[in-house]
Parts: structure tokens; sequence; C-alpha cells
């Protein structure tokens, strides 16, 4: 059994307020823990208007699996969301 874990950091595209930032990462968060399954926290940045870091956890069977999944996570946020990946942490246990 393998734990991969996938830290984000965002750059927010079109937010003018807090409460429309909060518009965008809530159903980020929902959208892929339906999705794939996962745990999902938006871990700092959460009063920075144009900023969000969020944490993954996923938990498979093999370290090529979890790697694949949490990498194709990032694709689908940056394709789907107005949003910007910034950096990106990789771990997997």
């Amino acid at each position: 059994m393998r734990i991969g874990i996938l830290q984000i950091e965002l750059r927010i595209l079109s937010p003018r307020s807090l409460k429309e930032k909060r518009s965008i990462i809530k159903p980020m968060k929902n959208y892929l823990r339906k999705q794939f399954n996962i745990s999902v926290a938006e871990i700092d940045h959460h009063d920075v208007l144009k900023s969000s870091k969020i944490a993954i956890a996923m938990v498979g069977r093999d370290q090529t699996i979890v790697h694949r999944e949490l990498y194709s996570i990032s694709q689908k946020i940056e394709n789907r969301y107005p949003v910007t990946i910034i950096k990106e942490s990789l771990e997997i246990l």
C-alpha cells in the first residue's frame, strides 16, 4: 500500500473578493473528492485573495498508480478551473 500526498500552490486568476475565491476553491475540492475519491484540503493562503495552497491525499496499492493519478489530478485542476499551478510537491510514502 502506498500513500501519495500532493501539495499544489495555486494562483487564482479572477477573484475580486475572498468570497469569489471561495466560490472557485470549494467547488474544485468537491469535484476532486467525488471524481477521484481522494481527500482534499486548503492548507494555506486562506486570506490571500489570488493565492491558495491545497493538499491532496490518495491511497493506492502501487506507487506508479498513485503517482499517475495525482499527476492527472493536477492537470484536471489547471484545465477545468481559472487557476495556474505555481508549484507542486509530491511525496509517496
